[in-house]
């Protein structure tokens, strides 16, 4: 109800870290925690919507070194022989372009020299004589294969990232790289070590790129990076190289967006796309040059066989016009890589889908706003959510961060469907659902502290259904202090002053005798919706209209005052049985009420250690005062001049005297209260109103003989009050002797309240 301010500082700060967290996690992305979330949510878009085939079908066929070619021809590495002997079928199939997507890093061992340097020096035995200038003598089909490399539209590859242990040396390079706008090795990923190809192959080749990077056959392959650093070195993709050697390309150009004041909105630095010069083709990157690969069904993978190639057993026609990727599956083990669509594939069945892409300009790309509207989305809502959280409740907060988060992924999606565009929802949507998680669970400790709070205060005040009530919505409860229009019933009774010293000596019965009195006195105004603001010794104080709202509290609470004169017959009546019991003689108790109608001041008071919901002003005080002094006057309940405002035209109220306060030093009316509507209709409740007004006529005036006549007669009417008749001729007397002066108004000084 009244949280700490440290409570406090941690309710606002939670969620708004939360926010701060997501920001720095979109910004910065540590150990990939937001591109993960990003990868899912695009892995189910192209798992839900696969790339299509072109009208052309594929232009990449993937001639596949599989576990069935290896049983028949051996794993990978090959002899130079059974590798010519592929390319040669190939080449005579009519392929475009040749493509070997792994490096030939190292001399073929079935080679001659290779030979006669594992055999050397040979055995010096007549029988073996001429045998080292025979092998030299045998065909040499690494020459055999670097010629068939140079009359071939032929690509070799290097591989980024794996360490070459022998013929180490930087990859030839056959084609310039241009770039534009900006240097492209700021946004690359660079590469201290790398495994190249022989350099008598690059050299008759007429393309040489990189291959898919060094990963762990486990990893799932998302994107392929079409150029690489090595060293300072830029060098396209073997999948660039192979379309450049297939369509005559000259090189490349590389386009590079730079803001010109260094930042903008609608352009993130970067590497925007990769035009092969000469052909028309481009391959649309991400800001690190690298290429989102987009996935599709069977139609648009076209694979064969080495084996099936090697056997004469393949179609030559679905090689015909199209690129030849020659890729290895299995070499001993398996080769493969997880992808989006959840179809492991090899490194050259990947390329071939990347030069598919690229020829039917089919891409997946990020536009340079995307990131700063997925911030600017996750601050606003998130912000928003937090508001709706703390100013309507948690139900509120999740209605709103469904409707936000849906709607983000609603827009990711026709995002991807309509433009192939790559937005994230997951990570604003996730930190939605967080934030407005992270401000209901502050929302709620502090909930259950009010409650807590309110069941400590009000379980023993308030009936059971109006806890109910404000333990349902603990703001009904202002913690602070608060200004309400209230009705204050004070309840005291006459007489147990007297009858308490005969209990002094069995404190059982004298707490007995006390609950006998609160049980039915509370029961009574909880029923009438009030609230029990506190006891004192023998005197109840009942409030109406805090801290709940009730309509009409005055009428309510003059209606739990006439049912409280009524209710004190039954202790009464146990009074004189018990009284019966002892031999003594019965003293019957009566009530005091005060009841007063007005503006206080309620919520908590008390030490910080400690509050105290309560109630405090003049309503309470006066009310106080009214049952104090109810005794001078006759009647039980006394009613203040607020009261008789409210319920005046209902209920029977006799004018009875006008109290002067220092705050009120013209006086304040009060009225004794004598029944409910139905007494106050009575022809005979009328005549004794009309006789009072002509006793406070004429005392007011000081003409004290006219009033003592008065008094007299009201003495003879029904209902007439002997006890305030006996308490105004005192009066009368005293103001014979001590006249009260000329601009006297009737008021009686009552003294500070």
């Amino acid at each position: 109800m009244n949280p700490t301010p440290a409570f406090r500082r941690l309710s606002a700060i939670l969620p708004g870290l939360v926010l701060v967290l997501s920001l720095a996690v979109s910004i910065y992305d540590p150990q990939g925690t937001g591109s993960f979330l990003r990868n899912q949510v695009f892995d189910l878009y192209q798992y839900l919507l696969p790339r299509q085939a072109g009208p052309d079908g594929p232009h990449a066929v993937y001639i596949d070194i599989d576990a069935e070619t290896a049983k028949t021809y051996g794993a990978w590495p090959w002899p130079r022989k059974r590798l010519d002997d592929l390319m040669e079928r190939v080449q005579s199939a009519g392929a475009s372009a040749i493509l070997i997507d792994m490096p030939l890093a190292d001399a073929d061992p079935t080679a001659s020299s290779e030979l006669l340097r594992l055999w050397a020096p040979l055995p010096a035995d007549d029988a073996l004589g001429g045998l080292g200038q025979s092998l030299t003598r045998l065909p040499n089909y690494e020459r055999e294969l670097a010629a068939l490399l140079a009359s071939t539209p032929s690509v070799v590859s290097f591989v980024p990232g794996k360490t070459a242990f022998q013929n180490a040396h930087a990859p030839l390079r056959p084609a310039t790289i241009s770039p534009r706008g900006g240097d492209p090795r700021h946004y690359l990923n660079a590469y201290a070590t790398w495994r190249a190809t022989l350099p008598a192959f690059e050299a008759a080749a007429k393309g040489n790129g990189a291959t898919l990077p060094n990963l762990g056959h486990d990893t799932t392959v998302r994107s392929l990076p079409m150029l690489t650093d090595l060293n300072g070195t830029l060098y396209p993709s073997n999948v660039l190289e192979a379309l450049r050697v297939a369509k005559g390309g000259a090189g490349y150009s590389v386009q590079v967006a730079t803001p010109d004041n260094g930042f903008s909105f609608e352009i993130e630095p970067g590497i925007e796309r990769i035009l092969i010069d000469g052909t028309g083709f481009a391959a649309e990157t991400l800001r690190d040059g690298s290429l989102v690969l987009y996935f599709g069904d069977k139609t648009t993978r076209h694979r064969i066989s080495a084996g099936q190639i090697l056997s004469s057993r393949a179609d030559p026609a679905a090689i015909e016009g199209r690129i030849a990727l020659i890729g290895v599956s299995a070499n001993g083990s398996e080769r493969m890589y997880g992808t989006p669509t959840g179809v492991r594939m090899a490194s050259g069945a990947i390329a071939a889908n990347a030069i598919d892409q690229i020829l039917d300009g089919s891409f997946l790309t990020r536009p340079g706003w995307a990131s700063v509207a997925e911030q600017v989305f996750t601050l606003f809502a998130g912000v928003l959510v937090i508001l709706v959280v703390r100013r309507f409740r948690f139900r509120w907060g999740v209605a709103l961060t469904l409707v936000l988060a849906g709607g983000a992924a609603y827009g990711s999606w026709w995002a991807f469907e309509t433009h192939r565009w790559l937005i994230d929802p997951a990570l604003g949507g996730v930190t939605l659902f967080a934030a407005a998680l992270t401000c209901a669970l502050m929302m709620r400790l502090h909930t259950e502290d009010e409650i807590r709070f309110i069941e400590t205060q009000f379980a023993r005040r308030l009936s059971s259904s109006g806890l109910a009530r404000v333990k349902a919505n603990p703001r009904m409860i202002r913690a602070e202090g608060s200004l309400r229009d209230v009705t204050s019933v004070v309840v005291g009774l006459r007489g147990f002053n007297i009858i308490s010293d005969r209990y002094l000596e069995d404190p059982t019965a004298y707490a007995d005798i006390l609950n006998r009195f609160f049980s039915p006195m509370t029961k009574i105004v909880q029923d009438r919706n009030g609230m029990i603001d506190r006891t004192v010794g023998d005197a109840l104080y009942a409030v109406w209209n805090a801290p709940l709202d009730a309509s009409d509290h005055a009428s309510k609470g003059c209606d739990a005052a006439l049912r409280m004169v009524e209710n004190l017959e039954a202790l009464n009546e146990f009074l004189e049985e018990d009284a019966r019991r002892q031999h003594l003689s019965h003293v019957p108790l009566s009530l005091s009420i005060g009841i007063d109608t007005g503006t206080a001041i309620t919520g908590n008071m008390g030490a910080i250690q400690r509050f105290d919901y309560g109630v405090l002003g003049e309503p309470v005080s006066f009310g106080a005062y009214l049952q104090k002094n109810a005794k001078h006057y006759g009647p039980a309940i006394i009613v203040g001049e607020g009261t008789q405002r409210a319920v005046g035209d209902r209920y029977a109220l006799l004018e009875i005297d006008l109290v002067s306060t220092p705050r009120h030093p013209e006086g304040r009316r009060v009225f004794a209260l004598l029944g409910d509507p139905i007494m106050r209709a009575n022809p005979k409740f009328r005549a004794l109103q009309e006789a009072h007004t002509l006793i406070f006529s004429a005392y007011r005036n000081q003409r004290w003989a006219e009033a003592r006549a008065a008094i007299t007669e009201c003495r003879k009417l029904n209902g007439a009050i002997p006890t305030l008749y006996d308490f105004y001729e005192a009066r009368i007397a005293a103001y014979e002797a001590n006249p009260p002066g000329e601009h006297w108004n009737g008021a009686f000084f009552a003294g500070r309240i």
